[in-house]
C-alpha cells in the first residue's frame, strides 16, 4: 500500500472539518441558512481547499449526507445473530433498538436528513441526496428483515421484508423525533410495542 504524502494528510483533514463543520452548522441553522463563509469560519479552511473539494455548497451537502449514511447505515446492519437463528420478533427488535441507538448517537445527520425529508420540495438542489438515504434506509431494513425471518423460507420472508420495511422506517422517523421530543417515551416499552406490531403484520403475511 503506498504510503500517504503530508499534502494528502492535510488534505483529507481539511476535508474531515469541512464536512464536520457543515453536518453541525447545517443540522442547526438548516441548509439555506448556512453560507460559505459559515464554512469557512467555523471549518478553518480556506474557500479555495473547500471549492476544490467540494466544488459547491451542494457538493458540501451531498458529501455530508454520504458520510452521515455510510456510518449510520453501517451501525444497524445486521449481524450473524439475526439469520434466522432467534425469534423473528426478537431480531425485530434488535434491529430497531440498533437504529435508534445509531440516530441518538448521530442526531445532527438525522436531524438534517428529517428536517430536508420534511421540506424537499423546497430544497431541490438535495432532492437526490435526500433520495438516496431514503433508498438506502429501506434497502438496510429490507436486508435485516430478509435475515430476521429466513426461517419462514426465502421468498415468505422477502415478501415480508417488502411488505414491513416502509412501515419499520416510518415507525423509526417518528421514535426519534419523539425521543427528541420534550415529552419522550418510554423507549423500551415504545420498540417492544413497535416490534410486536410489525410482527403481527409479518405473521399474516402468506
Amino acid at each position: 500500500m503506498a504510503r500517504r504524502t503530508r499534502t494528502e494528510i492535510r488534505g483529507e483533514q481539511s476535508r474531515d472539518d469541512v464536512l464536520r463543520a457543515a453536518e453541525e452548522l447545517m443540522s442547526r441553522r438548516g441548509y439555506r441558512a448556512t453560507s460559505m463563509a459559515d464554512l469557512i469560519k467555523e471549518s478553518g479552511v480556506p474557500s479555495s481547499s473547500i471549492y476544490w473539494h467540494f466544488n459547491s455548497k451542494a457538493g458540501v451537502l451531498a458529501a455530508v449526507m454520504k458520510r452521515g449514511a455510510d456510518a449510520f447505515f453501517a451501525s444497524i446492519s445486521a449481524d450473524e445473530s439475526d439469520n434466522g437463528a432467534t425469534d423473528p420478533r426478537q431480531a425485530l427488535e434488535r434491529v430497531l433498538r440498533r437504529s435508534l441507538g445509531a440516530a441518538l448517537d448521530n442526531p445532527s445527520f438525522l436531524s438534517l436528513y428529517l428536517d430536508f425529508l420534511l421540506h424537499v420540495e423546497d430544497e431541490p438542489a438535495v432532492a437526490d441526496q435526500v433520495a438516496g438515504v431514503r433508498r438506502m434506509a429501506l434497502e438496510t431494513v429490507r436486508t435485516n428483515l430478509r435475515l430476521g425471518y429466513a426461517s419462514y423460507g426465502e421468498q415468505r420472508a422477502a415478501r415480508i421484508a417488502d411488505r414491513i420495511a416502509p412501515l419499520a422506517v416510518a415507525f423509526f422517523d417518528g421514535m426519534f423525533v419523539a425521543v427528541k421530543s420534550v415529552d419522550p417515551p418510554d423507549v423500551e416499552q415504545a420498540l417492544a410495542d413497535i416490534a410486536r406490531s410489525l410482527h403481527l403484520v409479518a405473521e399474516s403475511t402468506p
